[in-house]
């Protein structure tokens, strides 16, 4: 299990989503969690668990440790307040990912647009059509 330490440094709430901005050595991490967290307050010291397989990783030319990697296009965009919700079309087939808002603008998305996708090899799960 990984672990870092940090301090709550922004909270955003959407419904029943959570937005936490945690600053962690001075690099700002983002925690997207579904329940309400009330205890939460700035400058709040925390941890950060996660597991090894969760931590995925670039060399500096973007070659990436993540088997499955894929050009698709954005089909379409549907933006929240804190998250937005991106389709992509992938041959004929449609998938989606959801993301920040925040990191939405910078990447200045919008339809058409071509990206290298990538799903790491163990979250995905296999289901035979006569399930």
């Amino acid at each position: 299990m990984n672990i870092l330490k940090g301090k709550v440094c922004e909270v955003n709430y959407q419904d029943d989503l959570i937005l936490v901005k945690i600053n962690c050595e001075n690099e700002i991490f983002k925690v997207l969690m579904l329940a309400p967290f009330k205890e939460l307050k700035l400058d709040q010291e925390l941890q950060m668990l996660f597991k090894e397989h969760e931590l995925c990783f670039a060399s500096l030319n973007s070659n990436l440790s993540i088997e499955n990697s894929f050009k698709a296009k954005i089909s379409k965009i549907k933006e929240g307040k804190l998250l937005y919700h991106v389709f992509f079309k992938f041959h004929d087939q449609e998938l989606s990912s959801l993301i920040t808002k925040e990191k939405a603008l910078e990447l200045k998305l919008c339809q058409n647009q071509e990206w290298l996708c990538f799903i790491k090899a163990n979250d995905i799960i296999l289901r035979t059509n006569n399930a």
